[in-house]
């Protein structure tokens, strides 16, 4: 299988979708806080938190598996990006620039690589694999519970705002 120029698209939009998704659970939040709606705003935060939590643990442990396969050292600043909640965008960034050279660079008739080296397409899709992985368990484990918190305000308390229309949307 082939890394294309399409995949490459795909992976720009998915972490242009990553943020706007980072960007409207904040912005419901500060909506809940401000609206004086602090049970709403807490389990929002919490979903947001425990999702996120989850899925960098998950990211820095293939990370670190990754590394070990590699054969290569295990710096503790992974760890750091991790632990401030930036495994995920240091995901994105490897897998982009390695996309990019592979999708526009990278010409298979001019390189002839030996067998024990990794193939750089497999290589890139093994990468964009993992971070497909990562975004499914954030959206079990943050997205579910955060639209049936959506659709529970707006059923029991008939309130709703755009914002919150626009978090359901993105779920």
């Amino acid at each position: 299988m082939k890394y294309t120029k399409l995949n490459f698209v795909m992976s720009v939009l998915g972490i242009i979708i990553y943020i706007a998704d980072l960007i409207v659970d904040i912005w419901v939040t500060v909506r809940f806080f401000h609206e004086g709606q602090y049970v709403f705003g807490i389990l929002t935060v919490g979903f947001m938190l425990f999702g996120t939590l989850v899925v960098q643990c998950f990211s820095y442990s293939w990370f670190k598996a990754d590394l070990k396969e590699a054969g290569q050292e295990i710096q503790h600043c992974f760890l750091l990006l991790h632990c401030l909640q930036g495994g995920v965008f240091t995901r994105y960034w490897f897998a982009l620039k390695k996309g990019y050279h592979v999708a526009f660079k990278y010409s298979s008739k001019t390189d002839n690589f030996v067998e024990e080296q990794i193939d750089p397409h497999k290589e890139i899709i093994d990468r964009v694999t993992d971070l497909s992985m990562l975004r499914l368990f954030e959206t079990y484990l943050e997205g579910c519970p955060q639209l049936a918190l959506q659709l529970y305000i707006l059923l029991e308390h008939e309130q709703a705002n755009f914002s919150q229309y626009y978090q359901c949307s993105e779920q």
